[in-house]
């Protein structure tokens, strides 16, 4: 999603996103969204898309909200596809727009159990509709002991895709297995949305799931070691913690038993194993989420019903008021099974994921979900504005905003995600609408984001056990071991509209900041004040200038940030070129004045820059892709006497050179 200069920024929700409904179809979809221009008016769009009848929905953001370019809202929506759209629209005539292309009201599963239920590639799982979604990637590897590990922390940011055959199920399926065919079931039946996450393990007995779930490491006995961190429970306490809490869940989908069945687990055991795994996730996610129990025992090796193992499954289901249901009866499905042990659609034969699947879409009757009382969002967390680039160690002030019906006090803890959305450390904590946040000072170069994790609080301020909400997640920033202080202008631009260009920027909350003047220049090095600007002392803002354009062919600008104990700073500086611009990879200007010079990078292309002098020796540089917006700066390590110089660029494929000439 985005549009040519990226002024309104959509973080919440995500493409292809599904929240779960309740029993009369309905859900709150939560908004959380960044405007970078000084808009007249924001508003937000909501529009049935794939056959969705239900009616459009519209929202005007408030004056305040729009001002400091922080925004958020939430639609209450019915069963079906969306089209999330913010337009932001100027008084100087143009409209900016950002677009999520779908966003679904609908089901939510988590699947659990052991391999017949994580699914394995190659044995014909099929690709699903585009109404079937999951998160596209696993949290585990296999070690040299084979021993499969997960880790025991925040899980990452979920991102969302239709559900194809070799896709994961993110945390462990892997493969789209019967689930996505039972989806395209559920999904034609009820006119609705489903995503799936997968939580199932292999070779896991109610052994090691009751052992795991009361805080022991599980003896895995076909290799004779332990799975670390309390694997498999922790994959489906941390489901529910940090994906399911946020997207709201129907219920749990048990598929298990083969294993006990082999070991000759008695019945009471099985039983009593799998009661307390149930009971301690619900302690430990903080919410009682309704569980379907398949009847399984049958095996390639015990082709038969294991009746210790049926009898323990009926028994979780009977108990009074537990909130557990009876799911399929599977030990009838494609026995004897074949080689590979699981389920299997059989080229011109058995298809028996279509039958796993068919079973159990029978036993997800609309009786049985009228029953199955699902989970939802019970509030919203908004992140606020961050600055853009930071150092390692370093501390700023974090605004949120809640949404939605809080009861008692919430506390909330800042979890700092790399680039890629795993997490890193825990980096801060707070209450009262904001966050102090403390950056760990070993913390690589790299772009971070923060995610705000809410619980709720005992009156002394003692976190729940169990109990996190994920919020939203921050823009990103920019942590730089060489950059000595905050830059708290997040985001700045410019645009040649007309005969004006037009600078924009968003200004994270700064309350040290006593002056801030927009500078100007046309040779990249002698600036000149243009305007001065009221920084507000608590909250973040969107400002804007509007300057003559004046035919220049390159024109730059920047922030001068002066602050409360004397220092100075400067912001990422924005460029606007005039006919053309610069080539790409040419540098300018050329001769170089002033030590330094710029050249407009070849996207998506890595490079390796090097400068010499005419006798070969090389000189080191400082090179840069954040100091200018779109541009690399170079820079020697120690000033150079004038003369002539060789820069050469370097990617896989070819070797570049060009004279530069140094005043």
């Amino acid at each position: 999603m985005g549009n040519l200069y990226a002024q309104l920024n959509i973080t919440s929700p995500t493409n292809n996103q599904v929240i779960q409904r309740d029993s009369a179809g309905f859900a709150t979809l939560s908004v959380t969204a960044y405007a970078y221009f000084p808009y007249s008016q924001i508003k937000a769009h909501l529009t049935p898309v794939e056959g969705n009848v239900h009616k459009a929905k519209e929202w005007l953001f408030d004056e305040d909200q729009v001002r400091q370019g922080f925004l958020n809202t939430t639609f209450h929506a019915e069963t079906g596809w969306y089209q999330l759209k913010l337009i932001g629209s100027t008084l100087l005539g143009f409209q900016d727009s950002i677009i999520v292309a779908r966003v679904g009201v609908g089901e939510v599963f988590l699947v659990a159990g052991n391999s017949n239920a994580m699914g394995l590639p190659g044995l014909g799982s099929k690709s699903a509709s585009s109404s079937v979604i999951s998160f596209n990637a696993v949290n585990k590897t296999l070690n040299r002991e084979n021993i499969t590990v997960a880790p025991d922390v925040p899980m990452q940011i979920p991102t969302f895709s239709v559900l194809e055959k070799d896709h994961f199920i993110f945390p462990g399926g892997e493969a789209s297995w019967y689930w996505g065919e039972l989806g395209d079931m559920l999904s034609k039946r009820w006119k609705t949305p489903v995503l799936f996450f997968n939580a199932a393990w292999a070779a896991a007995n109610s052994e090691n799931y009751r052992d795991a779930g009361s805080g022991k490491d599980a003896y895995n006995l076909y290799v004779g070691k332990f799975w670390p961190n309390r694997q498999p429970y922790s994959n489906i306490v941390n489901t529910l913690r940090y994906q399911t809490s946020s997207t709201g869940l129907r219920a749990i989908l048990w598929s298990h038993g083969e294993n006990d069945a082999q070991l000759g687990f008695k019945e009471e055991d099985y039983f009593t194993n799998i009661r307390t795994l149930i009971q301690n996730s619900r302690t430990d996610a903080g919410y009682n989420v309704p569980w379907l129990i398949a009847r399984n025992s049958a095996s390639n090796r015990m082709k038969d019903p294991y009746l210790p193992v049926l009898n323990a499954q009926n028994r979780l289901s009977e108990i009074k008021n537990f909130n557990v249901f009876k799911g399929p009866y599977l030990d009838t499905i494609q026995i004897p099974r074949p080689p590979s042990e699981h389920f299997e659609n059989i080229t011109g034969g058995i298809q028996g994921l279509t039958l796993a699947a068919s079973a159990w879409n029978r036993s997800l009757s609309d009786s049985i979900v009228k029953k199955l009382i699902p989970h939802q969002l019970e509030y919203s967390i908004h992140t606020g504005v961050t600055p853009a680039r930071l150092f390692p160690g370093a501390t700023f002030s974090l605004p949120y905003r809640l949404t939605g019906q809080i009861s008692g006090n919430i506390f909330v803890q800042a979890e700092l995600m790399d680039r890629n959305g795993q997490f890193v450390s825990t980096a801060g904590s707070g209450k009262d609408n904001s966050v102090q946040i403390n950056l760990p000072a070993d913390l690589p170069n790299g772009t971070y984001r923060i995610r705000l994790t809410g619980t709720n609080a005992v009156n002394s301020g003692t976190p729940i056990p169990g109990k996190v909400l994920p919020g939203s997640v921050s823009d990103s920033f920019y942590i730089d071991h060489n950059h000595k202080s905050i830059e708290f202008v997040n985001n700045i631009q410019a645009r040649l509209i007309g005969t004006d260009i037009h600078i924009s920027w968003l200004l994270a909350s700064n309350p040290q900041l006593s002056r801030m003047v927009l500078q100007k220049t046309i040779d990249g090095y002698r600036y000149s004040d243009l305007q001065e600007f009221e920084s507000p002392p608590s909250q973040s803002q969107v400002y804007g200038y509007s300057d003559k354009n004046l035919g220049e062919n390159a024109i730059f600008y920047r922030l001068k940030m002066e602050y409360l104990d004397g220092k100075t700073t400067y912001s990422t500086v924005v460029t606007i070129f005039q006919n053309g611009g610069p080539d790409e990879l040419i540098v300018f200007p050329n001769p170089v004045s002033e030590q330094q010079f710029y050249l407009n990078p070849q996207m998506d292309a890595p490079f390796q820059y090097s400068l010499f002098d005419i006798t070969g020796r090389e000189h080191p540089i400082t090179v840069s892709d954040r100091e200018v917006v779109g541009l690399i700066s170079v820079r020697p390590v120690y000033a150079l006497p004038a003369g002539n110089y060789i820069f050469r660029i370097v990617n896989d494929s070819e070797v570049k050179t060009q004279n530069v000439l140094f005043r």
